[in-house]
């Protein structure tokens, strides 16, 4: 976890060192987009994301909710599958190179809520249907605490309102830090048509 990290810082550093480069050709105030990701989260689990960023310039702001957890298919026990979620604020730069592809770094604030299974509670063996289905039963652990979410993507603009994205997600906090690399797509008003900035 500490090396994706270090890995994000450097990248943010070296995006910061050449901001002058953006050719982002901005005739209207504002631009905003609405993205989702998939991904994996480390550990054999799966990542996703969700988030709605208004851009003015090469600063934006975003609304992001993530999570990591492992998906059985065919389960149907009544253990807790454990994961854990994010709900936050972010804000950051983005830059675009060559019309066509964009980078974006941001860091914010979070909420995030952990869910992880506890003690044996009862099986249910005396509902309808008997045993044969039964399940053993388990208390659901909550917790819920603040968190340091950041954020690296890369972006392939398919016109003016898409763009094909590959990023590097994660959340630092005291429950249980975690990561995603993910692929997604991004819809909106992205950029305006052609042309270089002036």
């Amino acid at each position: 976890m500490r090396k994706h990290v270090l890995i994000l810082l450097l990248v943010c550093i070296n995006g910061f060192v050449f901001a002058q480069q953006d050719t982002l050709h901005q005739k209207r105030k504002s631009y905003f987009g609405l993205g989702f990701s998939l991904g994996g989260g480390g550990n054999r689990r799966f990542y996703g994301d969700v988030d709605f960023y208004l851009q003015k310039r090469s600063n934006y702001i975003a609304l992001k909710t993530s999570a990591v957890e492992r998906i059985r298919i065919f389960y149907f026990g009544g253990l807790p599958e454990p994961h854990i979620s994010d709900f936050g604020i972010l804000v950051g730069k983005s830059y675009t190179f060559n019309h066509y592809h964009y980078v974006k770094f941001g860091a914010g604030f979070s909420l995030v809520d952990q869910v992880s299974p506890g003690a044996f509670l009862y099986n249910d063996c005396n509902r309808p249907g008997g045993c044969l289905f039964s399940n053993n039963v388990y208390e659901k652990i909550r917790r819920k605490t603040v968190g340091l979410p950041l954020e690296m993507k890369y972006g392939l603009y398919l016109d003016r309102t898409a763009a094909v994205t590959a990023g590097f997600s994660a959340n630092l906090n005291n429950l249980q830090s975690f990561y995603g690399l993910s692929l997604g797509l991004v819809v909106g008003r992205l950029k305006d048509k052609g042309g270089r900035r002036y």
